[in-house]
């Protein structure tokens, strides 16, 4: 069963939605440790890394048909609305936030141009790197969607295939085997994120053969198994944490995300034939932008007055079920004033 097309993006939204704040909560990550809390922490951040790229696959797939149903004007208008918005109105928060509630931020340091590096830089608010990259995504779509829908199978899926093996397939080998290999190529239209608007789009569009879905679920284990051994071979070789497998434009993160993207696509139906997952999945899918944008400041209070700590595996795969739940009752809320639920959307 695959699922209607509606169906299987909620279901792809909410599980990235879900996996996003998995992510989040399991920060220690970053801070290496030869200690048991970071090996797991190795494991559960290759396991939700498919997240991110998964939304961008998502806007590559609802989005490249756009002019199909309005202006080009009328697209940004929708994209500042319900993204740009609530930027901007949320890293503001988050300056007040950091300044009269964390401590961690002083407010008289702050000068107009700070504030403005700041924002656009998402030093305040670091999770929001996310959001300058979407905004890319949108300025670019424009440029894919005026290609012709009877040219795009063939223009596209030359795009993915040259762009996945001359500007990420080369860097790895770079990286791994051949570091004094020169490389000067590279295809500039599907360089970092934009290859997810290209892949999101072909895999929602077009049916892929059994044999081909096989064919990307097996590269797709290889693609997390890469990033999660390699990853923790050279970091304990290293003492730090080593990036070298890991990255959301890198190899091993494009084959598993791809393949956890078709696999959700494909076997939605499935999944959502349990009426309980289907009514927890239609609940939690309205607020799921939400969700990431109230995320930050639900696990920074968490932190800051329950004196959590972060290294515990209790916290990192049971904050999430109070961080969603609060972020969609915080939505809730807002979205009953009049002026505050526009920066909901």
């Amino acid at each position: 069963m695959n699922g209607n097309r509606k169906e299987y993006i909620t279901l792809i939204n909410v599980v990235s939605c879900i996996a996003v704040v998995f992510l989040h909560t399991n920060g220690c990550f970053w801070t290496f440790s030869t200690a048991r809390y970071w090996k797991t922490a190795n494991i559960i951040e290759s396991l939700f890394y498919f997240a991110v790229p998964c939304f961008f696959m998502i806007t590559g797939a609802v989005l490249m048909d756009f002019r199909e149903k309005y202006t080009l004007k009328v697209y940004f208008q929708k994209r500042i609305k319900k993204t740009v918005i609530p930027f901007l109105c949320w890293s503001v928060l988050g300056i007040l936030f950091r300044i009269h509630v964390a401590g961690t931020l002083d407010g008289q340091s702050l000068t107009p141009v700070s504030v403005y590096n700041g924002i656009v830089n998402t030093s305040f608010i670091p999770i929001y790197w996310f959001f300058i990259t979407l905004f890319c995504l949108y300025l670019s779509l424009p440029l894919f969607s005026a290609v012709e829908k009877k040219a795009r199978k063939e223009i596209f899926s030359y795009l993915a295939l040259a762009g996945f093996i001359i500007n990420f397939g080369v860097v790895l080998v770079q990286n791994t085997m051949l570091k004094e290999l020169s490389w000067p190529f590279s295809i500039g239209v599907v360089s970092g994120a934009l290859i997810y608007l290209v892949i999101g789009y072909l895999i929602c569009t077009y049916e892929l053969p059994p044999r081909w879905r096989k064919g990307i679920y097996l590269c797709s284990i290889a693609g997390f198994l890469i990033h999660c051994i390699g990853t923790y071979r050279v970091s304990m070789a290293a003492g730090e944490v080593v990036s070298t497998y890991k990255g959301y434009y890198a190899v091993p993160c494009i084959m598993y995300s791809v393949g956890i993207f078709v696999w959700l696509r494909y076997n939605s139906g499935r999944i959502l034939s349990s009426r309980i997952i289907k009514r927890i999945v239609s609940f939690i899918a309205p607020y799921s932008f939400g969700i990431y944008l109230l995320q930050y400041f639900i696990y920074s209070s968490l932190e800051l007055y329950l004196n959590i700590h972060t290294e515990s595996i209790l916290y990192r795969l049971g904050a999430p079920f109070v961080i969603i739940p609060a972020a969609i009752l915080i939505q809730w809320v807002l979205k009953k004033i009049p002026v505050l639920k526009y920066i909901v959307p």
